[in-house]
């Protein structure tokens, strides 16, 4: 997991509106192109479709679906990340490689997602959807029907329909071609809160330390409990520590100051006052924290995933010792 800014400052979506009929556009628009012998120029042999196109026109709205996993369109894309556009843009999911980071995407019973979507190419440009690049989406074939995907040109909505598990893809189309399709992605339709930022649970805290190099895990969180110890901080000294949090897909939450969710610490809670100082403004840093030593003694302090103004998850106390030079 890399420490790529994923700023939402820097998603600003075009207001622009379009049609799921695009998506069906996109399927068919070879054939129609085909009588010149050449069968749509922008796919080639390399997507995977099936090779009887009279078949592929008898496929329904899903029609470029059946691809392998390299999903080799024109559009290279380095990032793409899908956004809750109802809570703050936070980043829902998002692909790494071949795959995508924390799914299944969780859609409300009888409700809609609205979801806008942050691209960039291989050469780190955003791509900017909704003026001649759309945004859609469908239902993988053969899937479970349990939810609609309606396109909006830069956003799409996500209606669930029914209880389960089905799998999607969002595609970018451009003059009726899909120029990139995303891999498939497991969606769970239920009664899901989503104003917890939904990331799932942590579960799964690991505190590094980072004067070692490479930094070394020293403590981890699980179940409940700590396993390890905070180095020891030395009297007008401290210790810098950096973190990695696990959801429960097991897959990395990133945290940073251009990130969703930051690391921070603060005393627990009737812990002793005084021997250690922190200082939100000044030891937070995003992705690390530094502790500094006031005066020797020992006291507690807890470990939080930080978003905006509070913590949306926070450790139990872990112990931290103060020792005089």
């Amino acid at each position: 997991m890399t420490d790529k800014a994923r700023s939402t400052s820097r998603r600003k979506l075009l207001a622009t509106t379009g049609s799921l009929a695009a998506l069906g556009i996109a399927g068919c628009l070879g054939d129609d192109d085909g009588s010149d012998g050449n069968g749509g120029d922008d796919h080639d042999d390399d997507h995977d479709h099936d090779d009887d196109h009279d078949d592929h026109d008898h496929d329904d709205d899903h029609d470029d679906h059946d691809h392998d996993d390299d999903h080799d369109h024109d559009l290279a894309v380095a990032e793409f990340e899908v956004l809750d556009r109802n809570h703050d843009e936070d980043v829902l999911v998002y692909v790494h490689g071949t795959h995508w980071h924390q799914d299944p995407l969780e859609v409300p019973h009888d409700d809609t997602l609205s979801l806008g979507a942050y691209v960039e190419d291989e050469d780190g440009n955003e791509v900017e959807l909704g003026d001649g690049i759309e945004f859609t989406g469908a239902v993988v074939d053969d899937a479970t029907e349990l939810v609609e995907v309606e396109s909006h040109g830069d956003h799409v909505h996500v209606h669930g329909n029914e209880d389960g598990f089905t799998d999607i893809v969002f595609q970018l189309i451009e003059d009726g071609d899909v120029v990139y399709e995303t891999p498939e992605l497991e969606t769970e339709v239920g009664h899901h809160d989503h104003d917890d930022h939904d990331h799932g649970e942590v579960d799964e805290l690991s505190i590094l330390d980072r004067a070692e190099d490479p930094h070394e895990e020293v403590a981890t969180f699980h179940d409940g409990h700590w396993d390890g110890e905070v180095p020891h901080v030395h009297v007008d000294d401290n210790v810098s520590l950096g973190a990695e949090f696990l959801d429960d897909h097991d897959d990395e939450i990133p945290i940073g100051s251009s990130e969703e969710y930051e690391l921070a610490v603060m005393l627990a809670d009737d812990a002793e006052e005084g021997v250690v100082e922190i200082d939100p403004d000044d030891h937070w840093h995003g992705d690390h924290v530094h502790i500094y030593g006031k005066s020797e003694g020992e006291t507690d302090v807890v470990f939080a995933l930080w978003h905006d103004d509070h913590a949306d998850w926070e450790s139990e106390p872990i112990a931290v010792s103060v020792e005089d030079h």
